[in-house]
């Protein structure tokens, strides 16, 4: 019996940036979900660290944002460096300690990733890419129907 494919449960988007406010050129770095959610827009909540050569994020779940406005979409999780070296060893951690490794190596025109292993993270370096194939990665997201409880009705004597 064939293994059933898991479908991809991150997106992650790097590419060449620049940092408006510190006016510094660098490299972005976008991690979504490929699950749509309802009722907010939620942020995954991630602990990045940078030894080196290794970046090492850690997934520690979503919270809602601090605005609890109401909106559709992804989780989702922003990250800016300008100080990188030409080439790292990114890994992104879950919870359950399942890891997705690759390296990039920068470019002053572009990202190059190394092939992931990985089935859980889909990796893109260019952002029309990543915008072209989102419906085919995201889960869209349910809207659930609207069920209340009757009243119970009087029994029969």
């Amino acid at each position: 019996m064939a293994k059933k494919k898991q479908p991809i449960e991150y997106r992650l988007l790097v590419q060449p940036a620049v940092d408006d406010i510190q006016k510094k050129e660098g490299f972005l770095f976008l991690l979504e979900t490929s699950k749509q959610f309802t009722n907010f827009s939620y942020v995954i909540d991630v602990k990045d660290e940078v030894k080196g050569k290794d970046v090492v994020w850690t997934l520690h779940g979503l919270r809602a944002p601090s605005m609890n406005m109401p909106a559709t979409g992804t989780a989702q999780f922003k990250k800016f460096y300008s100080e990188l070296p030409k080439s790292i060893n990114f890994t992104l951690v879950k919870k359950d300690k399942i890891k997705a490794e690759t390296e990039f190596s920068f470019m002053k025109n572009g990202v190059r990733s190394a092939i992931t292993t990985s089935e859980f993270l889909r990796i893109y370096t260019d952002e029309q890419e990543f915008e072209t194939k989102r419906q085919d990665d995201v889960v869209m997201a349910q809207i659930k129907p609207d069920i209340r409880r009757e009243l119970a009705k009087p029994k029969k004597k």
